[in-house]
């Protein structure tokens, strides 16, 4: 009897009796690596106001589709969160941001980034940011001289600021005690400007003594809503266009 043998098959020959038996020589196949989940940053805020600001962070995909949404609240434990948006399904970190909004003036607030895609979710460090106060602005003078011009109108200039919020209020000229001129204001914070208003009949009879030697003074009251009040005295000069 005589046997032999290949890489591939075993033959037997002998007794007129020919057996052929195939051998596998594969190996099975390594099991593929599991996705690997997003990588996260939580970044820096920016615009920080009273009631919002905009917070960041870095979002690297690692190949899967993935979203981020930020959580953020009074405390470590948050309690609310932004809408979920797309970092894409790349391999290279990408930079994302949101808006908290509805936030309290001058309060502390955490925040933190959180990536989730179909290998997993993952949570970057916690951040904290302090909104901007509210505080009330004043309304301040701005120059101790007037000017009338032609019309019969008056201006006296008036500025808002020390604060965050708006000057409203009512702003009254009035000479030896009788009114003269009267109107409205509101001031954006950290502005202002000349105030003007138009000169009643009772005001156009006083302006009648002005003089370049004798400009007539008059005290001006700005009553500001739900601030300080300002009253100062200005000489008013009168200006003529040809």
């Amino acid at each position: 009897m005589r046997r032999m043998r290949t890489a591939a098959a075993l033959v037997l020959v002998g007794c007129g009796v020919l057996a052929l038996a195939i051998m596998s020589t594969e190996r099975p196949a390594p099991a593929s690596a599991a996705p690997a989940p997003p990588s996260v940053s939580t970044g820096a805020a920016s615009d920080i106001g009273q009631s919002s600001a905009t917070v960041s962070g870095m979002v690297n995909p690692n190949g899967q589709s993935t979203q981020y949404y930020f959580r953020y609240g009074t405390t470590s434990a948050y309690g609310t969160q932004t809408g979920p948006a797309s970092a894409g399904s790349g391999s290279t970190p990408v930079g994302v941001h949101a808006t908290l909004t509805g936030l309290t003036a001058n309060t502390t607030y955490h925040y933190q980034l959180v990536a989730q895609s179909s290998a997993g979710i993952v949570s970057g460090v916690d951040q904290t940011l302090v909104t901007s106060s509210s505080a009330t602005s004043q309304t301040v003078v701005l120059g101790h001289e007037g000017f009338v011009s032609p019309g019969w109108i008056v201006g006296a200039e008036v500025g808002c600021f020390h604060g965050t919020t708006p000057c409203n209020g009512q702003l009254t000229m009035s000479s030896n005690g009788t009114v003269i001129a009267q109107r409205d204001y509101s001031i954006a914070p950290d502005s202002g400007g000349f105030q003007n208003m138009e000169l009643n009949s009772s005001g156009q009879k006083a302006l009648g003594s002005n003089g370049v030697f004798h400009l007539l003074a008059v005290t001006v009251t700005a009553a500001q809503s739900g601030g300080p009040s300002a009253s100062w005295v200005i000489h008013l000069a009168r200006w003529v266009w040809h």
